[in-house]
């Protein structure tokens, strides 16, 4: 094998276009990367998420955890067990972002986002109210973790379903789910208890009490459009997973009302 280097006198013969290229062109390259980098993190350090962001598996997770840490700042009572949650979480849907956890949550806990620049970005690369609707489910779920969501974390799931331009009802379904879900988890501790119909199971198809077996199913049809995960075959492999089980309790709605 023929081994070539070059020392400095052949490299003051060449020709001084090529001696630019080959020293100039890394330079800017890595000149306009930390111009690049240090911009995105001077816009973060304002509280701005960036809107020419990707819309790729890291930064997603990113947009997730600025939310979610600034959802923890209205109550730090609960802040480990929701830390647990957030890491858990983003373990089973974020398999494949790469990132360091503990750096990520430290660095927007000192730099607060400004929610709604992760909302607008957000509504530009979550196209459908399916896709947006995960994000509010991240979140109640973390409101959750203590047991009970305080007036401000209620206040602030209001102002984030309302930013994604969601309805309101779909906040009250989203949290019927949960509700159903510790009330499933409950009546599962006591054997004797036999299965019943969940209170909340008609606020999350969004019927009335006395609805008939009729409007059940279209409102259940309705749903199906929506948040089956079917209409996620073209999004993230983390939107497609919550899709699927998130929509498990629509159906488990459906059929204790349906019976």
């Amino acid at each position: 094998m023929t081994n070539i280097s070059l020392n400095f006198n052949q490299v003051a013969e060449l020709p001084t276009y090529v001696v630019l290229l080959a020293f100039g062109i890394p330079f800017l390259g890595g000149l306009v990367f930390f111009i690049y980098t240090t911009r995105y993190a001077s816009m973060w350090q304002k509280g701005i998420f960036p809107k020419k962001l990707k819309p790729s598996e890291d930064n997603f997770l990113e947009a997730y955890l600025a939310l979610g840490a600034k959802l923890m700042t209205i109550d730090y009572k609960s802040t480990k067990g929701k830390i647990m949650f957030i890491n858990q979480y983003f373990n089973r849907y974020f398999k494949f972002a790469n990132y360091n956890f503990g750096d990520s949550i430290i660095y927007s806990f000192r730099n607060p986002i400004n929610t709604k620049t992760v909302t607008d970005w957000m509504k530009i690369h979550l196209k459908t109210e399916g896709e947006r609707s995960q994000v509010v489910y991240f979140l109640t779920g973390l409101a959750m973790v203590s047991g009970a969501i305080t007036p401000g974390e209620l206040a602030f799931l209001k102002a984030i379903n309302s930013d994604l331009e969601l309805k309101p009802d779909n906040l009250v379904r989203i949290l019927s789910i949960f509700a159903a879900y510790e009330q499933k988890r409950q009546d599962s501790t006591e054997s004797t208890t036999k299965p019943k119909v969940s209170k909340y199971a008609y606020e999350i198809l969004g019927v009335s009490v006395g609805a008939t077996k009729e409007e059940i199913k279209k409102a259940y049809r309705k749903m199906a459009k929506i948040h089956h995960p079917d209409n996620f075959v073209n999004s993230s492999l983390s939107q497609q997973k919550m899709a699927e089980e998130k929509f498990i309790e629509i159906r488990n709605a459906y059929e204790s009302l349906k019976a």
